[in-house]
């Protein structure tokens, strides 16, 4: 439903996961990413989409995460490392079948990438990197910052459709059901912040998932299309009320 030129795209804002297992192996929790992705692209594409554009934010943006902040030097390895893995994530997914091909490139030569898809922030950040002066790191920064200024697979428009082709689209029966939680990024931020939700141990990303749950839970109760799900579904158990006891391994977290 959107106006030319997002008509048929999709932005994929941020992708992000914290360790949570002792065992857990970072390839492990990559390979869960990826099948996630994957399978997302897969749904877009029988949805009807013609695009999906994927960014690599730039190390200078701060918020550009979500579960946990980072330091400058670790958003730099992090840039380096989500290009490749983009770029490893859409040749598996092309070899699969599921998408086209796709096409990956730099700040400076887009193509097919509308930058009115950025929110004003993002848009910031990218000028404010372009800006960025060598100077005012340390000697390690700096290598690494040239390393990021000179990446070219940074802005990554992955094609779904051929040409013309007359898409069939799988209708979604899925009411839409309005949360402030899941409506941006930054709004999910916000809320982790003003309930102090934390997400650095398994104890922690399972109390904060149920305050977050709820809280969707109570929203989407308010909303006309409420109605609706429960008449094809049935009568919901009541949400969760965080207010009552809890399992003490959480409460301290509370």
């Amino acid at each position: 439903g959107c106006a030319s030129p997002h008509a048929g795209r999709v932005y994929i804002e941020c992708i992000d996961s914290v360790p949570l297992y002792g065992d857990e192996r970072g390839e492990e929790r990559q390979a869960l990413l990826s099948a996630v992705v994957q399978g997302y692209l897969e749904y877009v594409r029988n949805m009807g989409f013609r695009f999906v554009h994927l960014r690599v934010p730039p190390p200078t943006e701060e918020t550009s995460y979500i579960f946990a902040s980072r330091s400058l030097v670790v958003r730099l390895r992090a840039s380096l490392h989500l290009a490749h893995w983009y770029k490893r994530l859409l040749q598996s997914a092309q070899a699969a079948g599921v998408i086209r091909f796709f096409e990956a490139c730099g700040i400076g030569n887009l193509h097919n990438f509308p930058l009115s898809l950025l929110q004003p922030g993002e848009m910031a950040a990218e000028l404010a990197f372009r800006n960025v002066s060598l100077a005012d790191f340390e000697p390690q920064v700096q290598e690494l910052m040239m390393r990021v200024l000179e990446l070219k697979d940074r802005f990554f428009v992955v094609a779904l459709q051929r040409p013309n082709a007359t898409v069939i689209h799988q209708p979604d029966v899925a009411p839409l059901l309005p949360s402030a939680v899941g409506s941006d990024r930054g709004e999910f931020v916000s809320v982790c912040v003003a309930l102090r939700l934390r997400f650095a141990t398994l104890q922690q990303a399972k109390y904060a998932t149920l305050r977050l749950v709820h809280r969707m839970l109570v929203e989407q109760s308010l909303s006309p299309a409420a109605a609706a799900l429960d008449d094809r579904f049935g009568p919901r158990e009541p949400a969760w009320d965080p207010g009552l006891p809890i399992d003490p391994a959480y409460a301290a977290y509370t």
